[in-house]
């Protein structure tokens, strides 16, 4: 990291914590996201324990047990396990005798737990797949994806330090990528040259796949890069984040390319003058519906409102949408130390859209953002 050392294993004791808060023996994690929040290692697959009594365990396949034994912590075990039946008699060489778990990853969590004397166990079933709640059901979890959530939603020093990285490399990349906007790139063109530049930062990747739209796709929030060149003065919008040492980052800039445009400019000024009443809205203790209402209220002077179809923002951390949530029907309330985006918008299908989006962190005193980029890019 540039700047803080990465303290994962701090991540692990808050998790660890919750044995005790929930009266819980074990903490089943399941999904790439818990365990890279717990470990720091880049695309785990399987599962993790957190046992009370028996340390703490990543269960893996034998394909990958060699690559997420070279990430793992020194005082986390890596166990593997078979992915399918068929596997059974496949990479014997690989994999220890002591770290070989026969079955599947079912199996191979039943007999770590049974060896463990685990009688209770938590897990978060929230965004778990089918095979993962299979497991839990199996083990009669109990569900504790609001707890694990509010562990990951309050960030510490260290965390918010991988997140402005994670930013600075984000803000480089989309600088880079629009110096191409001048010769008629396409849309997928601006995306790769903003990939590229982050896999030569040394990135992860980027924390979702890039949007650049063009003239009336900027009307679609979610839009995929298309061929559609940049041929002529129009709307530009562009929704891009990296993952630098597995924490994300979130921003988007709307800007006018070419001659003219003064309306559209004019819009984008109004979006941040929206996104700056919901800044304003931020601090400990702020129902996350607040900050979301405030920025309707801007756009609702010209009518707008009724094209801001989504909410103000999210949280950010490992993931890049992650509790709270900043929209008008959200019950999450905000807490110092939680990192969201603040991103008003409004979309008029078959014309155009403006969004404006940043990060910042919850402090003691209000918001403090983190994105350092010009709202305005001329």
């Amino acid at each position: 990291m540039r700047g803080l050392e990465a303290r994962w294993d701090l991540n692990r004791r808050k998790l660890r914590d919750l044995l005790d808060k929930e009266s819980v023996d074990a903490l089943l994690l399941l999904g790439a996201p818990n365990i890279t929040y717990a470990t720091g290692i880049r695309e785990p697959t399987g599962a993790m324990l957190i046992t009370r009594d028996c340390g703490d365990m990543i269960l893996t396949s034998v394909l990958d047990y060699n690559r997420v034994s070279s990430m793992s912590p020194k005082d986390v075990a890596v166990k593997a396990f078979y992915r399918r039946s068929g596997e059974a008699s496949v990479g014997m060489a690989m994999v220890p005798q002591s770290d070989l778990i026969s079955g599947g990853l079912t199996d191979a969590v039943k007999q770590v737990l049974g060896n463990c004397n685990v009688k209770s166990i938590g897990a978060d079933l929230q965004w778990a797949d089918y095979a993962s709640l299979n497991i839990a059901q199996q083990l009669q979890a109990k569900d504790m994806s609001g707890p694990i959530a509010k562990v990951r939603a309050i960030k510490d020093d260290w965390e918010v330090q991988a997140m402005l990285d994670s930013i600075a490399a984000a803000e480089q990349a989309f600088r880079e990528a629009i110096e191409l906007l001048g010769s008629n790139p396409s849309e997928s063109e601006v995306e790769a040259a903003f990939y590229s530049s982050l896999m030569r930062q040394g990135a992860w990747g980027e924390s979702f796949p890039t949007i650049v739209a063009f003239y009336d796709h900027t009307a679609l929030p979610h839009h995929t890069p298309t061929p559609v060149r940049l041929q002529k003065p129009g709307p530009v919008l562009i929704d891009f984040g990296a993952d630098m040492y597995g924490y994300a980052s979130d921003t988007t800039r709307s800007m006018w390319h070419g001659e003219g445009g003064a309306e559209y400019k004019r819009l984008i000024e109004l979006v941040a003058e929206a996104q700056a009443a919901a800044v304003d809205q931020i601090a400990p203790g702020v129902e996350a519906r607040s900050p979301d209402l405030a920025s309707r209220r801007v756009l609702a002077k010209e009518g707008l409102d009724k094209f801001y179809n989504h909410g103000l923002g999210h949280g950010v951390g490992v993931e890049v949408h992650e509790v709270p949530y900043l929209a008008p029907a959200s019950t999450d309330v905000l807490e110092k130390n939680m990192v969201v985006t603040v991103e008003p918008g409004f979309y008029i299908p078959g014309v155009y859209g403006v969004r404006v989006e940043d990060m910042v962190l919850v402090t003691a005193k209000g918001a403090k953002l983190l994105t350092r980029l010009s709202r305005i890019i001329s």
